[in-house]
């Protein structure tokens, strides 16, 4: 990177964007779409890499050169994005099954994680709630580059959530 470590050049461009916010509205609408503009050619193209090469490929690039590292990071290249949308769900599955509920993960694409919710959560009159509240809020907190969700429901009934009962609790085992 002609003389320039990665760090200091992320560290200079992180400082370029507070000073952009004090650029007057019309021009900083302006760079910001031009940004824009740059980052949807560079993630569409990193995508169709990472869709293209094997994932020892991938690897062997990442290791090389640290700054294709850090763009593949950014660009998620080679990240299977399902099973991490997945991942992201584990916090809140207990809350949704204690209701009698399923979420599973059909497919994400550019950060929109596409959901089927089954059992008692379909049709549920607090299944938005829940989505809004627990869903969202795990892939938000768990998933890099979350976007939004697409809720395919079952085609249930829809019907009062159950009556308050016990909440089973999960303790971690002791390793003492």
């Amino acid at each position: 990177m002609s003389g320039v470590s990665l760090e200091d050049l992320l560290t200079r461009l992180e400082q370029l964007l507070v000073e952009m916010q004090e650029l007057d509205e019309p021009v900083r609408t302006r760079v910001f779409e031009l940004m824009d503009g740059f980052d949807l050619i560079h993630r569409t193209a990193l995508s169709a890499l990472g869709e293209a090469l094997d994932r020892q490929t991938l690897e062997r690039l990442r290791a090389a050169d640290p700054a294709t590292a850090w763009m593949f990071d950014a660009y998620r290249v080679g990240v299977d994005e399902q099973a991490e949308a997945d991942a992201a769900l584990e916090s809140i599955r207990p809350y949704i099954q204690s209701h009698g509920g399923k979420v599973d993960v059909l497919d994400v694409r550019g950060g929109v994680v596409r959901l089927r919710l089954s059992g008692a959560c379909s049709g549920c009159t607090a299944s938005a709630v829940t989505l809004q509240d627990g869903i969202d809020e795990a892939l938000r907190e768990n998933l890099p580059g979350f976007v939004a969700t697409e809720v395919e429901e079952d085609n249930a009934e829809p019907h009062p959530p159950p009556a308050p009962g016990p909440v089973i609790l999960e303790l971690p085992q002791y390793r003492g």
